[in-house]
């Protein structure tokens, strides 16, 4: 099974973040792209959130979307245990797209999806989540520059952390995710990091994409 280093990932930070399902199912579909042709729902799953800062709480996540484009994995959502998948889905599809519903665009290029469930029994790593900052894990250029201002897609919407846009950067934070589907091995590691002044809003570089080589 092939280990997969680094790829587009969004993480849930609160259960049934509507915006976090928003942007990652609308994002980069603009001026008539298709990010992907395919995506599978996770469930029951084991994403673990390792960290060497015991401050942060970023908890595991125990759902998953993986979207496809020919057969590649090339985007990945870690989910709350509790968060109402399929719901968050219609609602994300249900967002305006142009001059109709997000939906249309996905029967146009007749996107496919399916389900797996891992039956696997949640694992917990200590993190509190009603104090979960906002992760927004980045593994491009174009990306970070919107992100550091606020910006959770790089296609233009409206949905993203806007509270403080002034941001420190952590030379020497490690954050690894690892989470093994039916058919793929994630293993996205990060060593530095952005944070808001406030504390709400973490970005993660990851070690195996552009931005570190």
């Amino acid at each position: 099974m092939e280990i997969i280093k680094t790829i587009d990932l969004w993480t849930e930070q609160n259960p049934n973040h509507y915006e976090g399902f928003n942007g990652a199912f609308v994002d980069g579909f603009e001026n008539g792209k298709q990010p992907f042709d395919e995506y599978k729902i996770v469930k029951n799953c084991n994403c673990v959130i390792t960290t060497n800062d015991k401050t942060l709480n970023i908890c595991n996540k125990h759902n998953a979307i993986v979207f496809y484009l020919k057969k590649v994995p090339v985007r990945l959502f870690v989910i709350n245990k509790n968060t109402e998948t399929e719901r968050l889905i219609e609602l994300a599809l249900s967002q305006t797209f142009g001059n109709t519903k997000l939906k249309s665009e996905f029967e146009q290029h007749k996107i496919k999806f399916n389900s797996v469930d891992m039956k696997q029994k949640p694992v917990y790593n200590g993190s509190d989540l009603s104090k979960e900052i906002d992760v927004g894990s980045c593994d491009r250029w174009s990306l970070l520059c919107l992100m550091l201002r606020g910006h959770y897609t790089e296609s233009i919407t409206p949905y993203g952390n806007f509270a403080n846009d002034q941001y420190e950067f952590l030379p020497s934070l490690d954050i690894k995710y690892a989470l093994q589907t039916d058919s793929e091995k994630f293993e996205i590691t990060h060593s530095c990091a952005f944070i808001n002044a406030i504390k709400t809003r973490l970005i993660p570089i990851q070690n195996n994409s552009p931005l570190t080589k």
